[in-house]
């Protein structure tokens, strides 16, 4: 197995599992927790991530398909998607636009069934013929207008940091999303209200 990163949260190594080409995610121990309630936490959140990815397909979003959970050592196996992040396809693309769309819709369709993604960046979805969301370690099921507008604000802010020459590509995503979820509309207004909040404190 190789490992392709390491971050605060687990340990993302590529393998074989089964003759399939897969990730493999390991939760990492914490050891200023009590170990007790270490393993509770990590076992909670790897149960949690795999459930939004399975809630998020039966939705018509795109995730890659989980193979297997081991709770006692906080491990996902899920499928390896092949293909470019949308960060580097909304740099040289020219069908960028209608890629802003599809992320859009993919968040819409989310939001609509309280499903919060928690690292909306566009390093976070892969193209492989369609649109695929990774990365659910920070998701969580949330009504809240307030953490679905953090959701899209991230959003926002990676688009405008990565591709701030193509400021149309934030509207694409709004007009999608929107599409998706007309009740979505305080959601788009919050992002407004969070970015001034940024601004001034």
């Amino acid at each position: 197995m190789s490992v392709v990163a390491r971050g605060a949260e687990a340990t993302i190594r590529k393998g074989v599992w089964h003759g399939k080409d897969v990730i493999i995610k390991e939760r990492t121990k914490k050891t200023y927790r009590v170990n007790a309630l270490d393993d509770r936490l990590r076992a909670s959140r790897t149960k949690s991530e795999a459930a939004l990815m399975a809630q998020a397909r039966k939705l018509g979003v795109r995730t890659p398909l989980i193979y297997d959970i081991n709770l006692v050592d906080c491990v996902i196996v899920m499928e390896f998607i092949e293909g470019p992040i949308a960060k580097t396809v909304l740099q040289d693309s020219e069908s960028r636009s209608s890629i802003a769309g599809l992320i859009g819709a993919s968040v819409g369709k989310l939001h609509k069934a309280n499903i919060i993604h928690g690292d909306l960046t566009t390093s976070n979805m892969v193209l492989n013929e369609e649109l695929c969301l990774i990365d659910f370690g920070l998701g969580e099921k949330s009504q809240e207008l307030e953490k679905k507008g953090v959701d899209m604000h991230l959003l926002k802010e990676a688009l405008e940091s990565a591709h701030s020459e193509h400021p149309e590509l934030y509207e694409a995503v709004k007009t999608a999303y929107l599409g998706e979820y007309p009740e979505g509309k305080p959601v788009i207004n919050l992002v407004e209200e969070i970015q001034k909040r940024g601004r001034y404190t």
